[in-house]
C-alpha cells in the first residue's frame, strides 16, 4: 500500500545522503578500507581490495548500497569513482615505495564504464605518481558488464592497452556466464558467493570445481570471497581456487597491513 509519509521520508533521507556525498567529495571525507586477497598458489605479489566508506553526521557508516544507489541516481557516481581511484593510487604508490609488490582491486560501476575520458585520466594519474599500471586491477560487476557490454569492451581493452588488469565480480549468475568472457580481456574472475556458500553439499563443491576448471582453461585467475571459516579452505584449495578473501582471514581495515609472508 502506497504511504505518502513513507515516500516523503525516503526522499528526505535520499536527499540527506546526496548532500553528504557532495560534502564528502568537497572535503575528502570518504574513507578507504582494504581487505587482503590471499593466494592459495604461492603468488608472491600482495593483493588487496579497496572498499569505499561514507559516514553520516553522527559518525555512523552509511551502507554502501544506499550511498552508491543515491550516487547513481544523482549523477555523482563518476565523481566518487574518480576520488576512489585518485586516493587509492596515492596510497598504493606510498605503500609500494616501501618495497612491497602490492596490487589493488578497485570496484567501478556502470558510470565509469560509460566515461569516455577515464582511461586518459587514469594514465595521467599513473604518470604523475609513477605507479605501474599493472598494480591496479579494475573490477566490474558481471551484471554491469553484460548490461553495458559495448562500453565494457571499449573500456577494458583501453585499460589493457595501458597494462592495467581487469577483474569481473559476481560471476556465474547470468544464464550463459561464460559468454561475456569472449568479449572482455578479463584477468581475474571473482565467483559469485552463491557458488561457495554451502560447501558441505557435494553437488555445490562439484559445481564450483567445474566452474574453476573452465575458467582456468580460459586463462583466468579465480577469486572466492566471503571465506568465513577455516573449514572452507581445504575444499577451496582442492577445487583449484587461486585467491581467497573474507573476514575469517582479515576484515577490511584502514591500512594495508596483512602479513602475507605468514601464508
Amino acid at each position: 500500500v502506497f504511504n505518502p509519509l513513507e515516500e516523503l521520508e525516503h526522499m528526505a533521507n535520499r536527499g540527506n545522503i546526496i548532500a553528504q556525498i557532495r560534502h564528502a567529495l568537497e572535503t575528502d571525507a570518504f574513507k578507504l578500507e582494504f581487505q587482503p586477497v590471499i593466494s592459495l598458489r604461492g603468488d608472491s605479489a600482495e593483493h588487496y581490495e579497496a572498499f569505499l566508506r561514507l559516514l553520516n553526521n553522527q559518525g555512523e557508516e552509511i551502507p554502501p548500497t544506499e550511498f552508491q544507489s543515491a550516487a547513481q541516481e544523482s549523477g555523482l557516481a563518476m565523481d566518487i569513482e574518480r576520488w576512489l581511484i585518485s586516493r587509492s593510487v596515492t596510497l598504493l604508490a606510498q605503500h609500494r615505495s616501501k618495497g612491497a609488490d602490492t596490487r589493488l582491486i578497485l570496484n567501478l560501476s556502470s558510470a565509469s564504464l560509460q566515461d569516455p575520458e577515464i582511461v586518459k585520466w587514469i594514465s595521467a594519474l599513473l604518470k604523475e605518481t609513477r605507479l605501474p599500471a599493472d598494480a591496479l586491477i579494475f573490477q566490474f560487476n558481471d551484471a554491469d558488464a553484460n548490461n553495458y557490454l559495448k562500453h565494457a569492451k571499449v573500456l577494458t581493452e583501453s585499460l589493457q592497452s595501458i597494462h592495467a588488469r581487469i577483474s569481473l565480480s559476481n560471476f556465474g549468475g547470468a544464464l550463459n556466464p561464460y559468454a561475456v568472457l569472449k568479449h572482455l580481456p578479463v584477468d581475474y574472475v571473482k565467483i559469485d558467493e552463491s557458488f561457495s556458500s554451502d560447501l558441505n553439499n557435494p553437488d555445490n563443491v562439484e559445481q564450483l570445481k567445474e566452474m574453476i576448471a573452465t575458467l582456468h582453461n580460459q586463462g583466468k585467475l579465480t577469486i572466492v570471497s566471503n571465506v568465513d571459516s577455516a573449514i572452507m579452505m581445504p575444499t577451496l584449495w582442492q577445487a583449484g581456487v587461486n585467491y581467497i578473501q573474507g573476514n575469517y582471514l582479515q576484515p577490511p581495515s584502514d591500512s594495508m597491513n596483512y602479513s602475507f609472508s605468514h601464508e
